[in-house]
């Protein structure tokens, strides 16, 4: 699991300098600093499985996304649609159903890049931190305060103009960085389907 971790860390870092980049072109000369508009917004739905010592961890996601573009792009592969690259925040309540009925709530904070295929049909890479909350009572992790870092990649079908079906996999590390012990961590892969509407 330790090239999984580090991996997350590495898309994190790597979306994370892209979008500073981004970001930096949209000052104005006249006007200052413009705050990016929403671009997009949606339910996002997902199950996953993990191992802790106790047996199987299994939360069911469930994700309001909303999404904010920080730069577009040109695509050759659709002439109506741009690519884009925006920042996005999570919030979730997610129940858990094994080893035992837990839940987990929080938000994550991270940078999606989506890249048209087609007309219709685009694919998106992400990736996000953020605080959560969890009640899961295992020897490998302190429960309480823990830290969710996410990467994931998905592919989506526009069924109008202006929304889409997602489906998606996730990699997602759950630990406290080291605040309390035990922090050994909970991976957790995960399986997302969505539908967004998008406003521009």
């Amino acid at each position: 699991m330790n090239f999984v971790k580090q991996t997350q860390k590495i898309v994190v870092a790597v979306v994370a300098v892209i979008a500073i980049l981004a970001v930096s072109g949209r000052a104005d000369a006249e006007s200052g600093w413009t705050w990016p508009s929403v671009s997009e917004s949606g339910v996002v739905l997902g199950y996953g499985e993990g191992t802790i010592s106790e047996g199987k961890y299994r939360p069911f996601l469930t994700i309001w996304h909303v999404g904010f573009n920080l730069k577009e792009f040109s695509s050759t592969q659709s002439e109506g649609r741009k690519n884009a690259l925006s920042l996005f925040l999570e919030p979730q309540i997610n129940p858990a159903f094994s080893p035992r009925t837990d839940a987990e709530f929080g938000v994550g904070i991270g940078l999606q890049y989506r890249h048209y295929l087609t007309e219709r049909l685009s694919a998106f890479i992400m990736a996000s931190v953020g605080p959560h909350w969890i009640t899961l009572q295992t020897t490998d992790q302190e429960n309480g305060f823990i830290f969710a870092d996410t990467a994931g990649v998905g592919v989506s079908l526009l069924v109008t103009e202006k929304s889409s079906l997602d489906l998606g996999i996730r990699i997602r590390h759950l630990s406290n960085a080291g605040i309390a012990e035990p922090n050994g961590g909970i991976d957790t892969w995960l399986g997302t389907v969505g539908y967004s509407v998008f406003f521009r």
